[in-house]
């Protein structure tokens, strides 16, 4: 019985730990030219397990995008980016509770095939 106890104990504590996958869209952002800003809206959304104050970061900021006190979040904000970026979700202790990378890729067309001008057909 003690042991039971003991075992439910713990899985209770990472239960409260763990979030639900952070949901970011978009991952990708596009540009013609490297070097160039791309500027998109980007959602996050993620669902608490446990309620706590909980912060969007951008990597290399430093102060946080906005905060939240409440279990479910869904926030729309505009974002410019030239390179590579990460998006963390932390906690008041500074514990990143997920992190995601929004890409920056630069577009590159595909070769189309260059046509013979012959304008008939075997079939």
């Amino acid at each position: 019985m003690t042991m039971l106890l003991i075992w439910v104990s713990v899985l209770s504590v990472e239960v409260r730990a763990a979030t639900t996958k952070v949901e970011i869209k978009p991952q990708t952002c596009a540009v013609i030219e490297a070097g160039t800003p791309c500027h998109m809206q980007l959602k996050i959304s993620y669902h608490l397990l446990v309620l706590e104050q909980t912060c969007i970061w951008i990597a290399l900021r430093e102060k946080p995008e906005q905060c939240f006190d409440s279990l479910s979040v869904n926030h729309l904000f505009d974002l410019s980016l030239v390179e590579d970026t990460q998006v963390f979700i932390k906690d008041l202790n500074d514990k990143v509770l997920d992190e995601v990378t929004i890409q920056v890729a630069i577009y590159q067309p595909a070769n189309t095939r260059r046509r013979r001008g012959l304008n008939w057909n075997l079939l």
